[in-house]
């Protein structure tokens, strides 16, 4: 394909506005909330056959162009031929069309496949995490990978040239089926490919030219500076002049207070009263530390992300740049960077603070700390006036760019990122409204007199898993199950909604919004299952163990109201 596009004739026009709102009316009632005009455009080019770059704001909808597209060609399959979309697409699509989805981190990989799956697009993460998870289980994750059902398939980068993905690309009909190749954070590139962190993302674009020559190729960040950088991504992914569609959104969020402070005292040592005021505030704080030894000696113990989310007094995590992309923490006040290394990296990680409405007050910040010998440092580098090829040199050997160095005595920090990002001037696009949808309707836990306590709720919890583990072993020869994982049928989101509405349930009707595309069928058995939990529950209320006549310890809690 060397970087064509696979559109073979003279476009399809699907941009035209009746042809987009045709569009918007078969992807919006999968989708939790509307669709940004953008990103519909996004899916519109790749439909056409066109490559898409797209440069859009941390929360700006970056997934849904994956998804919206996935979800397209899955309605396309069910309207008549005579369908105006249908009439006017000039392009063939493939009978089962796959989609290969490279992610950055196996966490990330693994989250986006619970929520596509949970979208019914079924989808499979493979990573050296989950082949061995499933050769555990005597499961052979590339084999389910082969099923033509799967429209999804998620890779780390080291996958794609790994020999089991190449065996893959040797069947036939695998390599037949496949019609895009889209890539998150593709400015990693540049930052972690060039740079030597991880050289297989250097492999995207050769792996593009291996493709059919109908795929077409969806890239997104938040991060791609203008100028060198935007070529040198084109350049290495083989894309030709007119084979694409760049689109750049101002990825400038003014909601984010940006604040860069000096350090008073050297990271070197085990004290840090610059950040002493940490302790004495109430707002959950995402550290990142450029280094584990700084990372260890700014904090002794790890926590997860599931305390840093859940637990109120958990207030702050640290992190290497292990988190630096695709998390998604809903509740993170301020981000806190010690000597960044990068404008893009400012960015990135500044881009974790207030994903959620509605913001704490003060709203979320991003205060950056730097050494006094960097902004020594810095004011050299401007003094000397270093050009860009000199920071391209500079950003390969680890050390500031002549950007960082501006952005560090800019007079307006957002003035100075509008200027290297080349953000167009436009209002930043409002929060979607989420419209209830069946299988996204949200319950509120209940009084607190109809809540679980902690005890009932793990032990709903893990009865539930193993619930779903029984439902998907029953199931697993049905072609439409077998490419999934377990999760897929009832993922562990769901089954808190489940336990959050645990005293509303009592009929198959009140299991609707819990129940997704492939537990269709089996929620009578779901139903028989949670009124069992329900006297188990009982036994436990008064201090029971709920698997025999044995008394256990309760511990209770208190809450006075004067």
């Amino acid at each position: 394909m060397n970087g064509d596009s696979p559109n073979t004739g003279s476009p399809s026009c699907l941009s035209l506005s009746n042809k987009l709102n045709s569009i918007r009316t078969l992807i919006r009632p999968r989708l939790p909330h509307d669709i940004h005009d953008y990103v519909l455009e996004g899916i519109c080019k790749a439909l056409e056959g066109f490559h898409v770059i797209s440069v859009v704001r941390t929360g700006g909808g970056k997934t849904t162009y994956f998804t919206g597209y996935m979800i397209l060609l899955q309605e396309l399959e069910k309207v008549s031929e005579d369908h105006c979309l249908k009439k006017t697409l000039n392009r063939t699509i493939p009978e089962d069309p796959l989609c290969i989805i490279v992610y950055p981190t196996k966490g990330l990989e693994e989250d986006m496949a619970d929520q596509f799956n949970s979208l019914g697009i079924p989808s499979l993460a493979i990573n050296e995490d989950t082949i061995r998870a499933a050769r555990n289980k005597r499961t052979d994750l590339w084999a389910q990978a082969m099923d033509p059902q799967l429209r999804c398939l998620l890779l780390s980068p080291e996958q794609l040239s790994s020999k089991p993905f190449n065996t893959a690309l040797s069947n036939r009909l695998f390599y037949s089926r496949i019609i895009a190749l889209n890539v998150d954070e593709i400015h990693l590139i540049l930052t972690w490919g060039v740079l030597g962190f991880r050289l297989c993302f250097r492999d995207i674009g050769n792996m593009l030219m291996r493709l059919p020559r109908w795929t077409t190729l969806t890239g997104v960040t938040a991060t791609l500076s203008a100028g060198t950088d935007t070529q040198e991504v084109t350049r290495m992914l083989g894309l030709k002049s007119g084979s694409f569609t760049f689109m750049r959104r101002s990825n400038r969020r003014p909601e984010l207070q940006l604040i860069f402070r000096t350090l008073r005292q050297s990271t070197q040592g085990w004290s840090f009263p610059d950040l002493n005021w940490i302790l004495d505030g109430h707002r959950k704080i995402m550290i990142y530390c450029s280094t584990i030894s700084l990372a260890f000696r700014l904090f002794y113990n790890q926590r997860s992300r599931d305390l840093f989310v859940n637990d109120l007094n958990c207030q702050v995590l640290i992190s290497t740049d292990a988190l630096k992309v695709g998390n998604d923490f809903p509740n993170v006040d301020d981000v806190i960077v010690i000597e960044p290394q990068s404008p893009d990296d400012i960015l990135q990680k500044g881009g974790r603070a207030g994903r959620k409405l509605p913001f704490s007050t003060p709203g979320p910040r991003c205060i950056c700390y730097f050494s006094e010998s960097t902004m020594k440092h810095a004011k050299t580098i401007i003094q000397h006036g270093k050009n860009e090829a000199d920071a391209r040199q500079n950003q390969q050997h680890g050390k500031m760019t002549i950007q960082m160095a501006r952005l560090l005595f800019a007079e307006c920090i957002n003035a100075q990122l509008d200027d290297l990002f080349d953000n167009p001037a436009e209002e930043p696009p409002s929060p979607l409204p989420s419209l209830p949808r069946q299988s996204h309707i949200r319950h509120s836990r209940g009084p607190m007199a109809t809540r679980l306590s902690d005890g009932m709720r793990d032990y709903g919890l893990k009865s539930l898993q193993n619930f779903r583990e029984n439902t998907w072993h029953q199931q697993r020869d049905s072609p439409s199950i077998r490419a999934l994982p377990s999760a897929a049928l009832l993922t562990d989101k769901r089954i808190g909604g489940i336990l959050d509405s645990f005293a509303k349930i009592r009929t198959v009707d009140d299991l609707a919004p819990h129940v997704n595309t492939f537990l269709r069928g089996h929620e009578q058995s779901l139903l028989n299952k949670i009124l069992e939990l329900r006297k188990k529950f009982d036994r436990m209320a008064i201090a029971l163990d709920p698997e025999n006549d044995q008394y256990v310890q309760i511990s209770i809690s208190f809450t006075f109201i004067f």
